[in-house]
C-alpha cells in the first residue's frame, strides 16, 4: 500500500505545484490591482478580467473567433507537416539530394515570416488562405530539417545489420528509418504545432484575418473600457496554446512509448 500511494504523490505533487503557481499569480494580480500598483487604465483587475472571459464564453464572438483561428492552425499545419515529411525524408534518402538542396532550406529557414506577411497580404488580402500560406511556410522549412536530421540518424550497428539481413526498399523504411526517424519528427511537430499557431495569431493580429487575434486588436481598439475583452481574448489564446503543446506532448509519449526518450519521462514522473 506504502508504493502505491508514494507513487500516486509523485503523480499528483507537480500538477498541484503547477495549480499553486496558477493561484498564486491570480492571486498577485488581483492584489496589486486593488493596491494600485498597476495602472487601471492599462491592466484591468483579474476579476474583471474573469468575469469579462465567463461573459465570451457564452457568447457567440469567443467561439467563432476561436473557431477561425483553429481552422486556420489546423490547415497550415497539416499543409506544411505534410509536405515537410515527404520532403525531408526524399531529402534523408538520397545524400546527393540533401547536399544540393540543404544550403537552400538553411537559408529560408532563418527568413522571419513576418518579412513575407506583407507579400500575403497583397496575394490572398486578409483571408483564411493567407493564414495557412503563413503558418504552412513557417513550419515547413525548420521541420523539413528535423525530417532529414532523423532520417540520416539510422545507428551504424542497425544500418549494418539491415545490409546483412538484406532488408531493401518498403521494407528496410519501414522496419528501420522511420523507427529511428519517429522521435526526431514527433518533436518537430510538437514544436511545429505551437509556432504554428503563434503565426496564426500574428496573422490575425496584424493581418486582420479573423480570429483570436483579430478579437484582440478590436478590443484594443475599442478603447480602455474593452481592456477586460482584450485580457480575456489573450488568456484564451494561451489556454489554447497549452493544450496544443500538452496535447502533442501526450500524443507523442502515447506513439512512441517505446522509445528510450519516453521511458526516461514516464520513469521519472514527467
Amino acid at each position: 500500500m506504502g508504493p502505491s500511494n508514494s507513487g500516486v504523490g509523485r503523480r499528483w505533487s507537480p500538477t498541484a505545484a503547477r495549480l499553486l503557481v496558477v493561484v498564486a499569480v491570480l492571486a498577485g494580480w488581483e492584489y496589486l490591482s486593488f493596491s494600485g500598483a498597476l495602472d487601471a487604465s492599462s491592466f484591468p483587475s483579474m476579476t474583471d478580467t474573469m468575469a469579462e472571459l465567463a461573459r465570451q464564453l457564452q457568447s457567440a464572438e469567443l467561439w467563432t473567433a476561436l473557431w477561425d483561428t483553429v481552422r486556420g492552425w489546423a490547415s497550415g499545419l497539416a499543409i506544411g507537416g505534410s509536405l515537410a515529411i515527404v520532403v525531408g525524408t526524399a531529402l534523408g534518402l538520397n545524400r546527393f539530394a540533401y547536399l544540393s538542396v540543404i544550403p537552400v532550406v538553411e537559408f529560408l529557414k532563418t527568413v522571419p515570416v513576418i518579412a513575407i506577411l506583407p507579400l500575403a497580404i497583397v496575394v490572398w488580402g486578409a483571408t483564411l488562405q493567407m493564414k495557412v500560406f503563413l503558418v504552412a511556410f513557417g513550419v515547413f522549412w525548420p521541420l523539413t530539417i528535423q525530417v532529414i536530421y532523423g532520417v540520416r540518424a539510422v545507428d551504424p550497428v542497425v544500418r549494418d545489420t539491415a545490409v546483412v539481413l538484406r532488408l531493401r526498399g518498403v521494407r528496410r523504411f519501414v522496419s528501420v528509418t522511420l523507427p529511428s526517424a519517429a522521435p526526431f519528427i514527433a518533436t518537430g511537430l510538437r514544436v511545429a504545432a505551437a509556432v504554428g499557431l503563434i503565426l496564426t495569431i500574428i496573422a490575425e493580429l496584424i493581418g486582420g484575418a479573423k480570429g483570436l487575434g483579430l478579437s484582440i486588436l478590436t478590443s484594443v481598439n475599442a478603447g480602455p473600457d474593452r481592456l477586460p475583452a482584450t485580457y480575456a481574448f489573450i488568456l484564451v489564446t494561451g489556454v489554447a496554446g497549452v493544450v496544443v503543446t500538452s496535447g502533442f506532448a501526450a500524443l507523442e509519449h502515447r506513439v512512441l512509448h517505446w522509445h528510450e526518450s519516453q521511458r526516461n519521462l514516464a520513469a521519472t514522473g514527467a
